[in-house]
């Protein structure tokens, strides 16, 4: 296995029809590649999705984590770089993701000979804009628990079993860390913009995605779903088959040049 691959673990992208578009897909605080695996099962010949596996989650639990947003991106700019392989792709985030995937985009857009044609993001504010979080890290380990309450996603058995949750509890603030390290650095993108919103997500409401467009120079298409925070997940499978029209008809549309 190639290192940069094992940023890649559920890729079947081998088998896609090599004019394919892939969708690399960053996960939220708390979650894993795993989070996006239901959606490989829709990979076709002409959309791939490619869920993201960060250091010290999921299939590289063993590996120390990567808290600093700076030097995350760069190596997943590598990554995504060497794995594409001229193929076209582009990239969704959620969350957090969608800070992670912004960021990534711009390194990319600077550094490499390559980047994503498109950027997708859900239930995230612009990171032009600063908002103080219910929960930081210099909180008590029970302010996280009542955070992740809030924002739903978490089994309420998992939530009551202390055991697991001793086990799970470092493991996310080191997300919450990556989150807080990111710092916006006047970073404009030359990619269109989609930005998802939940109708019921105030923390990211369809209302904020206005200010998506301050940090792109190719315009926003702003779009409500029904649902909470992690609708993306909850209207599973209809959500994916949406996310593949509508990448397929940009791919139509904006031929690459």
């Amino acid at each position: 296995m190639e290192h940069h691959e094992v940023w890649f673990p559920f890729s079947n992208a081998d088998d896609a029809d090599p004019d394919a578009v892939m969708v690399f897909c960053f996960h939220h605080a708390g979650g894993s590649a795993a989070v996006y695996k239901k959606w490989t099962a829709l990979n076709d010949r002409n959309i791939v999705f490619i869920p993201v596996e960060l250091p010290a989650k999921g299939c590289r639990i063993e590996e120390e984590p990567v808290c600093d947003m700076k030097l995350l991106t760069d190596l997943l700019a590598d990554a995504v770089e060497n794995f594409a392989d001229g193929r076209r792709f582009v990239f969704y985030g959620h969350s957090m993701g969608a800070a992670v995937a912004f960021k990534t985009a711009h390194t990319m857009q600077v550094s490499c000979t390559v980047k994503p044609e498109l950027l997708i993001v859900s239930g995230r504010h612009s990171p032009c804009i600063s908002i103080i979080d219910r929960y930081t890290t210099d909180m008590d380990d029970s302010m996280l628990v009542k955070e992740l309450e809030v924002m739903g996603g978490t089994p309420k058995e998992i939530l009551e079993n202390k055991e697991i949750m001793q086990f799970l509890i470092p493991k996310i603030k080191n997300d919450y860390k990556l989150n807080e390290s990111f710092v916006y650095q006047g970073e404009v993108l030359d990619i269109p913009i989609e930005a998802y919103a939940g109708s019921n997500d105030f923390d990211a409401s369809f209302d904020m995605l206005d200010d998506w467009e301050s940090v792109t120079t190719c315009g926003v298409i702003k779009r409500e779903f029904q649902g909470e925070h992690f609708f993306p997940f909850d209207l599973h499978p209809w959500y994916e088959s949406e996310l593949k029209t509508h990448i397929r008809h940009y791919m139509q549309k904006y031929v690459r040049r």
